[in-house]
């Protein structure tokens, strides 16, 4: 009687650890490539909380401002990274070599998202160049791959992204500003000590880890425990892209970054929460500066007050380059 019961209690274990596998591959499937985010997306549409993090990115003023792409010259432009992998860009190219800003696009989004910021670069006088960050160019390989790395394999390729800088101009200086994603890729990529050429940066609400944003999202987006999901959809990641979500960790990559940082963050943001932004700041030794904005939600801090958004960016950035 007692095996038959440890029989049944064994076999009971092994079929929720097998549920626990597929539940972790169908986790990294829906968040981590283009087919399965669609999917995914259907199932968020439906969440009303997830929905309230997010306005559109054109968010309607009383006078709207003509688009960069209505205004100015732009092209698609290509490079390499230390790989060998080819990386994509929107380039908006301005009169002179010598000010450059590289524009990281949040998560499931694109370089036109980023339109709204690279409109200010532009009349400051920068050339501004909008990557794909990785998996998120529809219908073409980015970088050989389909799958999103939350910034971590990103990185490399705004490695790639700064040397085309500098290949155009050997004395420029850069500055870099991500958003969500996008600044969790600045943050990674300021970690491996990039040439002198970068100047400044501006994250703007970043995560801390991809771990810890996940363990967030994995209750609020799918209503499910962290354990054992969090480490059944890891392991997934892990096997099917070489992503590990705490290896994927700003947090830790700023610990060896000296560029001055301006954190920015939305406060009443709960997508990635705001308490992160005060995580991200009081643990970074480099020059910094930090600005958080009542009321706004998820990725909307330049939108809900743009007037404070870009006065403290002006702010920061000039004590390190040129500002018109």
């Amino acid at each position: 009687m007692k095996k038959k019961i440890l029989k049944g209690i064994g076999a009971v274990a092994a079929a929720a650890g097998l549920g626990a596998l597929a539940a972790g591959e169908v986790m990294w499937f829906t968040t981590l490539t283009n087919k399965g985010n669609k999917l995914g997306q259907k199932f968020m549409a439906k969440n009303e909380d997830f929905q309230n993090q997010f306005v559109c990115d054109a968010i309607v003023h009383a006078e709207p401002e003509p688009t960069l792409y209505e205004t100015a010259d732009f092209k698609g432009i290509s490079t390499l990274n230390s790989l060998g992998e080819i990386a994509n860009a929107t380039f908006f190219p301005n009169a002179t070599k010598d000010k450059w800003v590289i524009l990281c696009h949040g998560y499931t989004a694109d370089p036109a998202s980023m339109e709204r910021y690279a409109r200010q670069y532009y009349k400051k006088g920068f050339n501004v160049i909008m990557p794909y960050m990785r998996g998120h160019e529809k219908g073409v390989r980015t970088n050989g791959h389909t799958a999103y790395t939350m910034g971590w394999m990103d990185r490399i390729d705004l490695l790639g992204w700064i040397d085309f800088c500098i290949s155009e101009n050997p004395d420029c200086k850069i500055m870099l500003h991500g958003e969500s994603m996008g600044a969790a890729t600045v943050m990674m990529t300021l970690g491996e000590n990039p040439p002198a050429n970068v100047v400044c940066a501006v994250e703007d609400c970043g995560y801390t880890s991809v771990w810890d944003e996940f363990s967030v999202q994995i209750k609020e987006m799918f209503g499910l425990p962290q354990m054992p999901f969090m480490y059944t959809s890891n392991l997934a990641a892990k096997r099917h892209i070489g992503l590990d979500f705490k290896q994927a960790s700003p947090i830790e990559k700023l610990r060896s970054a000296n560029t001055p940082l301006l954190f920015i963050h939305g406060e009443a943001d709960d997508f990635v929460p705001y308490r992160m932004v005060h995580e991200l700041y009081n643990s970074y030794n480099g020059e910094k500066d930090l600005l958080t904005i009542p009321g706004a939600t998820h990725a909307v801090s330049v939108d809900t007050d743009p007037d404070t958004y870009w006065a403290k960016v002006w702010e920061f950035a000039k004590k390190y380059i040129d500002i018109e």
